[in-house]
C-alpha cells in the first residue's frame, strides 16, 4: 500500500498497523531514506543493534545466496515477539529486483514467519521496479517514496530541532534561513546543528533576521574550510557532505 500524504505517513510511522510485515522506503535523497528506515526500525524491536534479533542485509548478500532472505524471514526471535530484518537494495539488475519481489509477496501472503518484519532501504526505483509495484498494491506492506523537502518541511524541521535545543528563529529570520538550507535532509540538518551551536544551545534565545546574517556572511567559507579539514583528516564522508553543502553555495 502505498503511502504519500503526510498525515498517513506521520500515522503510520506513529504505529505501524498489526497486519504490515514489510516497508519499502525509496528514493533519491539518499539521507531522508536512511532516516526513515531508522525511524521505523526503532519502532519494531527495542535494540535495532541486537545481532541476535536484527539481520543486516545487503543486495549483494541476497543475491550470492538465494535463500538467505527467505531464510532471514522464516527464522523466530530467539526471546519471542517481532523480529527484524534490514535490507540495504540498491541493485539496478532486474533478475535481483524480481527475486526479491517473490520472496517478499511470499512473505506477505504468510508464508513465512508472521513475526518478522522487513525494511527495505532503496534508491530511486523505477516504476517498472517489481519490488516498487508489489509494495504499493500489497494491503500487507507499506511503500514510501521520498522526495526533496519542500520549504514546508524544512520550515518544520528546522523549528523542531531548534526548539529541542532551547532556541529559535524569528519568522524572517526563519523564511530567510529556510530558503538558504540544501534540499538534501542529511546536509540540511547539519547546518540546523551548526546554527545551534551558532545561537547557544539551551540559550533560549531567538534570532532576528539582523542576528542572522553573521551566521550566514561566514557560511560558504564554513562550508569549504571544514570540508577541506575533514579531507585532510580522513573523514571522507564527511568531506563529500561539506563539499556538496559548499557547491550548493555556489
Amino acid at each position: 500500500m502505498k503511502l504519500s500524504k503526510r498525515a498517513e505517513i506521520d500515522a503510520f510511522f506513529s504505529k505501524p498497523p498489526a497486519h504490515v510485515v514489510g516497508a519499502l522506503i525509496y528514493g533519491k535523497d539518499r539521507s531522508q531514506v536512511i532516516e526513515r528506515c531508522t525511524v521505523l526500525a526503532k519502532k519494531i524491536v527495542p535494540d535495532i543493534t541486537d545481532p541476535f534479533n536484527v539481520s543486516l542485509l545487503t543486495d549483494t548478500d541476497v543475491e550470492g545466496d538465494g535463500g538467505l532472505l527467505e531464510g532471514e524471514l522464516q527464522s523466530l526471535s530467539l526471546m519471542g515477539g517481532k523480529r527484524l530484518i534490514r535490507l540495504k537494495f540498491f541493485s539496478e539488475k532486474a533478475t535481483l529486483d524480481k527475486a526479491v519481489a517473490a520472496t517478499l509477496k511470499a512473505h506477505a501472503a504468510g508464508e513465512y514467519n508472521k513475526d518478522a518484519f522487513i525494511v527495505i532501504e532503496a534508491g530511486g526505483l523505477g516504476a517498472d521496479s517489481a519490488l516498487r509495484r508489489l509494495a504499493d498494491s500489497d494491503k500487507n506492506l507499506v511503500s514510501i517514496a521520498c522526495y526533496e523537502d519542500e520549504t514546508g518541511d524544512v520550515v518544520r524541521m528546522a523549528r523542531g530541532a531548534l526548539a529541542a535545543d532551547g532556541v529559535s528563529l524569528s519568522n524572517a529570520a526563519m523564511d530567510i534561513f529556510a530558503q538558504r538550507l540544501p534540499k538534501e535532509r542529511g546536509i540540511a540538518r547539519q547546518e540546523i546543528e551548526r546554527l545551534i551551536l551558532f545561537i547557544g544551545p539551551g540559550s533560549h534565545k531567538t534570532l532576528n533576521e539582523v542576528e542572522l546574517q553573521e551566521f550566514l556572511g561566514v557560511e560558504p567559507e564554513a562550508s569549504l574550510f571544514k570540508a577541506a579539514s575533514d579531507a585532510f583528516g580522513g573523514r571522507m564522508k564527511q568531506a563529500q557532505a561539506g563539499l556538496r553543502r559548499a557547491f550548493a553555495e555556489g
